[in-house]
């Protein structure tokens, strides 16, 4: 039973983290859409900002979802696949455009920037 309730926490962190992945790189790319209207920005920085969006939502979301103290970096690699998955279904209805190759980059840097995340989170100091 122990194992059992280990592994619906782990399932339930992985699941949190990359809800919370998301809703934060939806949130990021608001902004920067809007102060990319208003500031008139060039179309090179998007792509790059881009990355940094999601970098940055992945950390901060196995940051806070990654509480138990084992296996974080497996969690942290779970979530950042679980973010390229959902913001890939979001994003790609939202645009209408499927881009394979822009997919995989997402998917090698979000689930490095995971991993590294969820072995910070489990060793750091509570």
């Amino acid at each position: 039973m122990s194992a059992q309730i280990k592994n619906r926490s782990a399932l339930q962190e992985i699941l949190k983290g990359s809800l919370i992945a998301t809703l934060l790189s939806i949130l990021f790319v608001l902004v920067f859409a809007l102060l990319a209207r208003l500031f008139s920005l060039s179309s090179n920085v998007i792509p790059v900002v881009n990355q940094i969006i999601k970098v940055v939502s992945v950390f901060i979301a196995v940051m806070l979802a990654v509480k138990t103290p084992s296996a974080g970096y497996l969690k942290g690699l779970a979530i950042g696949l679980g973010f390229v998955v959902l913001s890939t279904l979001i994003f790609c209805l939202l645009g209408g455009e499927f881009n394979f190759g822009g997919i995989l980059i997402d998917l090698a840097i979000s689930c490095v920037v995971g991993l590294i995340a969820g072995i910070i989170a489990v060793n750091r100091k509570k």
